[in-house]
Formats: structure tokens, sequence, C-alpha cells
């Protein structure tokens, strides 16, 4: 090995003991909320201990009221076809292209339904969630043998053999082998809390110097990726048996609730290129080449191994740190936020007392047993009285009592009711219904003002919407590096690829999500046919485009997108008969001109033919030839005029019939207009 080979390996060593340093202070640092995050997924799943032979009932509202809230909050992204919006102020073609590219990717290719229930599911319970902006690649090996080819046939073909073989009587068998794309497309994941390394150092998310990902990649993924050699896997492979979990204590929460559900995280299987393998990506910022400047990177080594793999730049469009919270509760400085546990998580145990204490008093109270006094029945009686038999009773009042519950005083209820309406407000649930119903929506229209329950179920929405606007914008910058061509001529039109040739400069476009429940649409709906209505009475003081433009949104509303587009592209045929009349007025006008023109010829020769008669008034003195002269100029000055009016009328007269048409008047008008200028 050349003394420049070691000192490399060296300096790759060197950087490797930086970034672990990292890893074991972030680490560290996030014991803490690891614990409380596991607080917080015991209270949703009611781990709460229980007194021995007392009730163990736990209210679980913290698990309700998230299952109640989530169809409220996903609701906005996943009820229509064009959830995303994208404007810009540079590009209006290149903005709905976008538009049109990413509304594709998120409703069809993307699985949004079952991320956005998980990624608010997450939020909810733990207070933060982290998405990875990702792009999937897979393509696989095609091999086509043709047995019997003839030589135009091959060449015909165009593609150049990988193997040819002659085959008898000028045939040849041929081989190709190619590549065929299975998908090229954006992606997000939603990343477990227990595998989120941020810095600590970093109090928001603009601080982050770094950020650690473990993720869990098999022998065949890394093969595929492309990342890594095949030196680096078989290291692996050869430590692989003697792998030890080392996970957080949120981690191994994590997994121990998830045996309840049908998972193993220790499988292995028997061969080894389906074995898992935790390999920790360092996405961050590092000084590779010693210029005390630090340059986008990335780095990953196998976690239980300790096998150092890639160090390499940061190869993505922005050299970003690809990752995005959302959390339910912001934290001033604090890149961790509170969850629904943290708020109502007291109410859940305050319920929970109250109703073990509710049955506690029943099962210990004296329901269904019968009283009997002494003496009141004789043997017989009472064996038959056990038995269910037919027997004797004693017409004595109080002889015979039956036992009931105990009766429980009015505060106890008044107490239940207090913590569950607390509960509703935190959560966005109403006992009658959710807190964004249509009738409360309505109100809130006319009064202005939102309940807090409503209050928080908005701020929900808007939060997620900011996280995946961050998301989409990576999709953007993605996609101008690696669509292929053939997949860009599939999804556009060819005048969309002229108008835009990649996706770039994302930093100009406004991403922002369609955000509107159920009833929020209604009441849209009903604001928009007041508006027509208004606009009816207002009769021509309104201009038809915004009628149209109010038609086109209602379309939008019932989820209508191609006839939306079509109202506002759509441009109506000329009416026949208004062709006819403004063709025959132009004909009038036409004619109108050449009289005209006739006049203005006449006049003219007058003026010629007067000419000799000027000459000869000249020669009877000063006098006549001044007067002579007059009358001739105010000839010409009228002449003149006359030419210069009727030369304006004809184009005075196109333009007005051009504004009647343009107004729709009826012919009624235009035949009126016809008949003004047959008179001038």
């Amino acid at each position: 090995m050349t003394e420049q080979e070691l000192d490399k390996q060296y300096k790759k060593k060197k950087v490797f003991e930086d970034l672990k340093h990292d890893f074991k202070n972030a680490k560290e640092a996030k014991t803490s909320i690891d614990k409380i995050i596991n607080e917080w997924n015991d209270a949703y799943y009611g781990k709460l201990p229980g007194m021995k032979n007392r009730s163990k009932y736990v209210a679980m509202e913290i698990a309700k009221q998230i299952e109640l809230t989530k169809p409220n909050i996903t609701e906005p992204f996943t009820n229509t076809s064009h959830p995303i919006r994208v404007t810009s102020s540079k590009d209006e073609k290149r903005s709905r292209i976008t538009q049109k590219y990413l509304n594709s990717q998120f409703t069809s290719e993307f699985n949004r339904v079952e991320f956005m229930d998980k990624l608010v599911n997450l939020v909810y319970r733990e207070g933060t969630a982290w998405v990875k902006s990702a792009w999937k690649f897979k393509e696989e090996n095609v091999r086509e043998v043709i047995p019997n080819a003839t030589m135009d046939e091959i060449l015909a073909r165009g593609d150049v053999p990988d193997n040819i073989e002659e085959a008898g009587d000028n045939k040849f068998k041929v081989e190709y082998n190619s590549k065929k794309l299975i998908y090229n497309d954006p992606d997000a994941i939603i990343c477990r809390n227990e595998h989120i390394f941020p810095d600590p150092g970093a109090r928001t998310v603009e601080e982050l110097r770094f950020l650690i990902y473990e993720r869990q990649m098999t022998i065949s993924e890394m093969k595929s990726s492309g990342r890594y050699t095949e030196d680096m896997i078989k290291k692996i492979e050869d430590k692989i048996s003697a792998t030890n979990r080392d996970d957080t204590t949120l981690g191994t929460q994590r997994d121990s609730d998830s045996l309840d559900y049908g998972n193993k995280i220790d499988y292995r299987t028997k061969d080894s290129a389906r074995n898992k393998i935790s390999i920790l990506e360092y996405w961050g910022y590092y000084d590779l080449n010693g210029d005390g400047i630090a340059e986008p990177i990335f780095a990953s080594w196998a976690k239980n191994e300790d096998i150092n793999l890639v160090c390499e730049e940061n190869d993505l469009p922005n050299a970003n740190i690809p990752f995005y919270r959302t959390v339910y509760s912001d934290v001033p400085f604090s890149l961790w936020g509170n969850a629904l546990a943290f708020f109502i998580e007291d109410g859940q145990k305050a319920k929970t007392g109250i109703y073990r204490g509710i049955f506690d008093n029943m099962a210990l109270a004296n329901n269904g047993q019968k009283f009997i006094r002494h003496g009141t029945l004789d043997y017989l009686n009472f064996k038959r009285l056990r038995n269910g038999e037919k027997h004797v009773f004693v017409n004595k009042e109080g002889m015979i009592e039956d036992g009931a519950f105990n009766s429980l005083p009015s505060s106890v209820f008044n107490v239940l009711q207090a913590v569950s309406k607390e509960n509703e407000d935190m959560s966005g649930i109403s006992s009658g219904g959710l807190a964004l119903n249509s009738s409360q929506t309505n109100k809130d229209n006319e009064s202005g003002q939102l309940t807090l329950a409503q209050q928080r179920m908005v701020s929900m929405v808007t939060n997620v919407s900011e996280t995946m606007s961050k998301v989409f914008r990576d999709w953007i910058n993605m996609a101008n590096v690696f669509l292929e061509d053939k997949q860009i001529r599939a999804l556009f039109t060819e005048q969309e690829q002229i108008d835009i040739a990649s996706f770039e400069n994302s930093e100009h476009m406004n991403i922002t999500f369609k955000v509107a429940t159920n009833a929020q649409i209604q009441v849209r709906l009903h604001n928009l046919n007041m508006l027509m209505q208004q606009a009816k009475a207002l009769g021509e003081t309104i201009p038809p485009e915004l009628i149209r433009e109010l038609v086109a949104e209602m379309f939008e509303l019932f989820d209508m997108y191609d006839k939306a587009e079509a109202l506002r592209t759509y441009q109506p045929a000329p009416d026949p008969m208004q062709q006819a009349i403004s063709q025959e007025n132009f004909k009038t006008l036409q004619l109108n001109n050449a009289k005209l023109e006739a006049e203005i010829m006449q006049i003219r020769s007058g003026i010629e033919l007067n000419s000799s008669t000027v000459q000869k008034n000249i020669l009877d003195g000063v006098a006549g030839a001044q007067y002579k002269k007059a009358q001739e100029a105010e000839k010409y000055s009228k002449a003149d005029a006359h030419r210069t009016k009727t030369a304006f009328e004809p184009a005075l007269a196109i333009a007005q019939i051009e504004k009647l048409m343009k107004e729709r008047k009826t012919v009624w008008v235009l035949k009126q207009a016809k008949k003004n200028l047959s008179k001038k």
C-alpha cells in the first residue's frame, strides 16, 4: 500500500471517529425524550396499575381521542384528487405543470392514505414525527433470446446484440440483455423516533449541523442500492451472525409492544440476502478537504458490526438534510414537541379513577340478592325459593327484600363531564360529533370565531401541510435530476414539454394544500351560490369572466377538475346570425366608403374645372383676383374637411360594431346600428 493510500485511509478513519462521536452524544442527549415518549405510549395503551381485588379498568381516553380525530385531520389530504396547489410569481406555466406532476405522484403513485394515517397517529401519540424525503428507483435485467433470426431482422431491430451465434441456413441465434425500469418515483418515509438522532446542539431545525438516521436494510437492498461495494458487504456478512442488538430504551419498548401484534424483531432468515442490517446514515456538514469550510456530506456505517462503509459528498440536488418534522405542540427552542398525552393524561387518569370507583361500588353492592327475615318461610318453601320453584309467600311487608346498587352522588357525574369537556377541547372532538361539523362551521362563519376544539383541529392540519410542502419541494428538485426522458414523455404533453424542460428553481414556487373538510366545502359552495345570486341581480355590471371563474371553482369543490379546466379555457363559437349581420354591415360600410370617395373625387374635379375661371378673374384686377382666391380657398377647406370626416367614419363604425358584438347585444341592436349608419 502506497503512502498516499495510507494517508487517505487514515483521514477516512479520522472522519468516522468524529462522526461516531457525534452519534454517541446525540444518542445520550435523546435519553430523556425517549423516556417521556415511552410514558406517552404507555398512556396510549392504557398501562396504568390497579389495586388487588379492585377494578383495573382504564378509560383509554387518549387512544379514543386520537382515533376519532385522525379522520378529520387526514380528510383534507385524501378526499380529493388534486389536494396540492403550486403557484409561482416567476413562471405560471412551470407552476401549473409542476402542480400536475405532484398531484399525479401523491394521489396515484404514492400510498397517501396509509402515509397520512401513520403520520397523524404518530404526531398525536409521540408529539413529534420525522419525515424523510426520498427517491425510489428499481430496474431489472431483461434477457431475450431469438433462436432463428435473419440478418435483415437483426439490422431492422437496431439494437446491438450481446451475443450472436450461427444457427444455420443464414440464420443466427441472438441474445439481447437490457434494463427494464420498474419504478423511478419520489417517496416519503415516516421515521421511527428511536431511529432519529439530531444534532444535540441545535435548538431549531435551521441550526442542525447533522442528523443521524438508523435504517434497516437487507443485504439484497445494499447490493442493489449502488452505494456499497462487494468488499463492504462481504465484511458485514462475515460478522452478521454475531450481531447483538443495541437499541435505545424507546426502541426496546416499541419492539416489546409489537410482539402483541405478530412482530419478531430479532427474526433471522437462513439465507443472508434477506437478513436485515442496522445502518447508520449521517446527513450533515463536515470539512472533508481541510479548507476550514464544512461541506454537505453523506456517510454510513454498520451499527452493530462497527464497519465503516461510505463517506462522500451529499449527492442530493439541494445537498440538504432531507428530514422534516411535524409536532403536535411545539416546545420553544427544542426539536421535539409534546404529545396529546401531555395535555390529557391527567384527564385520562381522573376518568379512570372515577370509573373504577363506580365499578367497585357496583361490584361490592348487594345487587341481585334477596334478604329474608328469619322465620318468614318454612324449610320447604325456602328450598322452593332457592330452586326457583313456586313457593308460599307470606303477605307481610318487609319480610323479603331485594338488594340493589348503591346510589351515587351527582357530583361524581359533574366531575366526569367536566373532565370529558376539557379533553374534547384539547383533541378537537366534541361529544356531539366532530369539531368541524357543518352546523358548527356555519355558526362560526357567522360569528367569525372558532371554538377551542376547532382551533386545535385547524392548527394540526396547518402543521402537517407545512411539513408536506417541504417534502414536495424536495420532490421537485429530485425530479429535475432523476426523471428519465421516457417518463417525461409519458407524463406530459408535447406542449408541456416545450413549456417546461425540467423542474428547477423550486424556491420561487409556493406549494400549498387545498385544505378543506367536507363541512368546509359545503360552506364554500353555499357562499358561492349566494355570490351567483347577487351576480344575477347585478346583471351586466358583472364581467362574464368572473361568473365563469365562480362556476369553475364550484366544479373544483365537487372534485371535477377536468370540467373546471375546460370551462376556464372554453372559447364560445361565434353565432352564425351575428357573423352574417357583421358581414352585411361590413359590406354596407364598404359601399358607404366608396360613395364618400366618389364624392371627394367629384369635388376635386369641380375645383379643377374652376381653375380656368380663376385665371380669367385675375386679369380683371387685384380686387377680383383676391375675391376668387378666397372662394377657392373656402372650397378647398370644405373639401378637405369633408374628406377627413368621411375617411374616419368607416373605422369608427367598424369599431362600434365590434364593441357591440363583444358585449353580445341582441340582433335588434345590430340592426339599429346598421340603420344609423345608412342615415349617415
